[in-house]
């Protein structure tokens, strides 16, 4: 009887395998802008405001992107829900990663919102979000972009960096930190959408969803964390555009 799990993939084969995911999720993305547009391809700036194309394309990532990491983890005999982190958190480590990281998520947004201001800008967010959220409404398709960037988006993240890549990278108790490192940084490169403050805010968020990765093994906690956010975060745009009297 197998006492200890398999070998998850190697470093290397991580990072592959990881870039191919990738790729093969993101195919769903050109498709739907090519048939969009009518064989036409946009701009990185025009496809991030572009709320329906987005929300679907996000929703159609997703369902390429888990069965295929669930294949993955199943090919190095692992369970996938195992090899992804996919458990649920002792209660204990629950409560307390939930703590922690709701106090870090307030500072955060406290501290940048206070550079936003000493730098004379009124929206830490960036115009996509509000461009996005405004062609979905118009598009009659907010219930898609929530579905979309409240469920969808952190639980193909989640499982792709806090996962996949958390499982290959963070081999040893020692190379847990490095790896959260790493991982927070190709996910900030991953929002070049933004300006470059709000990438910082990224790479430190994702330092702080990393920690609660480690802390409680679970990407089904980053992943509520994530998801809490996100949904946090369309609650502002809505009422951003309501008091602006841009909606209704």
């Amino acid at each position: 009887m197998r006492t200890n799990p398999p070998k998850p993939c190697g470093i290397i084969e991580t990072a592959v395998l990881a870039l191919l995911i990738g790729f093969i999720s993101g195919i769903p993305l050109v498709t739907l802008e090519v048939l969009w547009t009518g064989g036409k391809l946009l701009d990185r700036q025009a496809i991030l405001s572009n709320g329906p194309m987005l929300s679907l394309a996000q929703l159609l990532s997703t369902v390429v992107m888990v069965p295929v990491l669930a294949w993955v983890a199943r090919s190095r005999g692992w369970q996938a829900a195992d090899y992804l982190g996919w458990i649920v958190p002792k209660r204990r480590d629950a409560a307390v990663a939930l703590a922690v990281t709701l106090g870090v998520y307030v500072a955060l947004v406290l501290a940048f919102d206070a550079l936003d201001y000493l730098r004379n800008r009124s929206d830490l967010g960036s115009s996509f979000t509000i461009n996005a959220y405004r062609s979905a409404r118009e598009a009659g398709g907010l219930v898609t972009m929530w579905i979309a960037f409240v469920v969808a988006a952190p639980l193909q993240e989640e499982l792709l960096f806090r996962g996949f890549l958390y499982r290959g990278w963070a081999r040893s108790p020692r190379a847990a930190v490095p790896a959260v490192a790493v991982i927070s940084a190709l996910w900030a490169i991953a929002h070049l959408q933004y300006d470059w403050l709000l990438i910082l805010y990224v790479f430190l968020y994702s330092l702080m969803l990393g920690w609660a990765r480690w802390y409680s093994g679970s990407t089904v906690l980053t992943f509520a964390i994530h998801a809490l956010t996100n949904a946090s975060a369309l609650v502002l745009t809505t009422w951003k555009l309501s008091s602006a009297h841009l909606i209704g």
